[in-house]
């Protein structure tokens, strides 16, 4: 999202930005301070490309391709619908499914104990789950996930705002469904993101209710692979996004040598 803003900032105001790609390098220190390099790649009459550097300790840890266009008129069609899914008006918030998992009998008390004592940091996005789940964290679940979402509060009208948002959502969970269909007890997993694409097909807002709808088609060779589409509630698909990314089991570390004296 910062990556996007800063790079918006240094484009024709009438421009908005239609594609990102993006490249995670290295795994960055949450810790420390992020410098972002735009570079001004080309400036033309309809579009504008920038490359932006996200760098930590002199080192750059992702890189990012963004395309902006002008409006303009054009062909119009669709061939993705929405799915019916509840109104989110139906749904529970994050907020309300942590607390009916707090004391939900049929979860395990380990289970509902850990869910007590993990610390628990709000996202600045509302998000309520289409589908939600009384299962615990090391059940299999489908390749699949669908929720609303939108910014907690007004947005300003700048649509560049309105997208950084999306794009910041968009990598919330997302690779998060390739392990789904691979969950299992005592099983620990660790996951990177590799690459990141999205491309912006109509305006939308993200203060109002999107519905992002993920699936992952395929995991192997330690890759798994996650797709998606975000749409308004007139059914328009405002949004495609793909990301690849690292899916391993966690390694155990060795044990300590234990003396046979």
């Amino acid at each position: 999202m910062q990556a996007l803003a800063a790079a918006s900032k240094t484009v024709d105001s009438l421009k908005i930005v239609h594609s990102l790609h993006v490249y995670f390098l290295l795994v960055g220190d949450l810790e420390l301070p992020i410098i972002y390099h735009v570079h001004r790649v080309r400036d033309g009459n309809s579009f504008a490309t920038r490359r932006i550097d996200a760098i930590q300790k002199g080192v750059v840890v992702f890189t990012m391709i963004a395309s902006f266009q002008k409006e303009e008129v054009g062909f119009d069609h669709q061939l993705p619908s929405m799915p019916a899914v509840p109104d989110p008006e139906l749904l529970l918030s994050m907020e309300d499914l942590r607390e009916r998992r707090l004391i939900d009998p049929r979860l395990p008390r380990t289970y509902r104990n850990k869910v007590a004592t993990a610390k628990f940091i709000p996202w600045p996005i509302e998000i309520r789950f289409c589908e939600p789940s009384n299962s615990t964290n090391f059940d299999k679940r489908p390749a699949s996930l669908k929720y609303w979402f939108r910014a907690k509060g007004k947005l300003s009208d700048d649509e560049a705002l309105q997208r950084c948002v999306a794009a910041y959502t968009s990598d919330l969970i997302f690779l998060n469904v390739s392990l789904n269909p691979h969950r299992e007890k005592g099983l620990k997993t660790s996951s990177i993101s590799l690459d990141h694409s999205m491309w912006f097909h109509r305006s939308f807002r993200a203060d109002e209710w999107l519905l992002f709808v993920i699936s992952s088609p395929t995991a192997y060779n330690a890759r798994g692979f996650v797709s998606g589409e975000m749409f308004n509630r007139k059914g328009e698909l405002v949004a495609s996004i793909t990301q690849e990314g690292l899916i391993r089991k966690a390694r155990t570390p060795p044990s300590p040598a234990v003396s046979k004296l």
